[in-house]
Parts: structure tokens; sequence; C-alpha cells
């Protein structure tokens, strides 16, 4: 990390301390959540600036093990009960407007292929257009937030267009990392996320750009989709032979 600049990691550290926030506020200021993010930030800058991520030479890639316990938080949301209730009082306003922070992300991102950190597949010059998301989130806030002028089916079609770029984002980041399924990126492998304080962004920014795309989409349908007819009599029948 001798050619990253204090400047790209102050930088990077600031749009996490904003992406932690506004997803706090979005939850309503859960302090359960709050204890939880520390707790995990905490752990993973701990580890990074052990080194530990920074092997690779293991049977088990150790950076993805700071995906598990979002991918678990993620599924107890969506599954369980207390998870989808507070779904339903989650902010979907701040929800969307915390992907304006994936345009300085993308920055970020360039400013790091220049310090030989990332390969430039992952750059928006390298075909990652995941900074249109970020572009484009003002408009959306504004038009379909604020103005109240955007059809909540076209909502629901950008949210799931960026995250089919972020989906597309992680992908390149995985098969650019440094480990034996590595397939792009081979002369520059992306060496970025195991160092402090880039961790937090498989650990943390992604997780929670993620989770707010499948938020809003989900709460956007159970609110103003109509399930179609021959579900609802499918489980009308269902229901009476086991009523």
């Amino acid at each position: 990390m001798e050619s990253s600049t204090y400047c790209t990691s102050s930088i990077f550290g600031l749009i996490t301390l904003l992406v932690v926030f506004t997803f706090h506020q979005a939850v309503r200021g859960s302090g359960t959540f709050a204890v939880l993010v520390a707790a995990w930030v905490a752990i993973q800058c701990t580890t990074a600036l052990t080194g530990y991520f920074s092997i690779t030479d293991t049977i088990f890639p150790r950076l993805l093990l700071v995906a598990a316990p979002p991918a678990v938080l993620m599924a107890w949301l969506f599954l369980a009960a207390p998870g989808k209730a507070l779904m339903d009082r989650m902010n979907l306003d701040l929800l969307t407007m915390v992907h304006v922070v994936r345009a300085p992300i993308e920055v970020v991102m360039y400013w790091s292929f220049i310090d030989k950190l990332v390969p430039h597949e992952m750059t928006f010059g390298g075909g990652n257009p995941d900074i249109l998301a970020g572009l484009s989130t003002p408009c959306v806030y504004y038009w379909g937030v604020m103005r109240s002028g955007m059809k909540w089916r076209l909502m629901v079609a950008w949210n799931f267009l960026c995250l089919g770029l972020l989906l597309n984002a992680i992908h390149r980041a995985l098969l650019a990392a440094p480990f034996f399924f590595q397939t792009i990126g081979l002369d520059q492998p992306n060496v970025l996320v195991s160092h402090f304080p880039f961790v937090l962004l498989p650990g943390i920014v992604v997780p929670v750009l993620m989770c707010a795309h499948l938020v809003v989409i989900r709460n956007l349908v159970k609110k103003y989709g109509q399930e179609p007819k021959f579900l609802s009599s499918g489980r009308a029948v269902i229901g009476h032979f086991f009523s």
C-alpha cells in the first residue's frame, strides 16, 4: 500500500461513513444495528491491519470471510418475520439516495488503478459502468422522490438495472482477485480490498448497497404490485384443502 495516497484512503473512509450513517437512518436509527455495524467494522479493520487478508495462497480465500456475516444478515431480513417487519419500516427515500456514493467510489477505483492496486477492468474505463448508477441517482431521487413524478414500475426497473451493474462490478472484482479462480487482471490483480480501509468495500459498503436495492424493490412491489389472479386463485384452492 506504499503507493496508495492518504487522500484516497481518507475519501473512501468518508464514503463508508456516509453509507453507514445513511443506512442507519433508513432503519430508523436502530441501536442494535449501530452496535452490530460498529463491532463488524472494528473486526474487519483490525484483521486487515494485521495483514491477514493479504495472504492469498490458502485453500479457502480468506477475503471471502468478510462477506459471510452480511450475507447471513441479509438472509435474516428476507426470511425471518422480524427481518421482514424491519424492512417494512425502512425509509425508501434514503435507501434510494445512498447510491449516489457509487460515483465517487468509481473515482477511487480509478485512482487505485493508477496506484496499481486494481486492474483496469475494474474501472469505468475498463468496462465497469457502475458509475452510471451513482450519476443517475440524483435524477431518480429528484423525479421519483421529491417530485413523485416517476411511476413505481420505473423505480423498480431502475433498481433492477443498477443492481445488475453492482453484480457486474462484484463479478469483475472476484475474477480479478489473486485467488485460484482469477481470470482477469493477471498482470495487476485486485489487491486493494485486502488492505485497510478498503476491506470495508466488500464487508460493509457493497452489502449495504445491494440490500438497499433489494429492500426498495421488495417494498415497492409489496405496496403497489398486484398479485396475478392465477396465483391468488391457486393459493385459495390450496388453503381450502388444508383448512
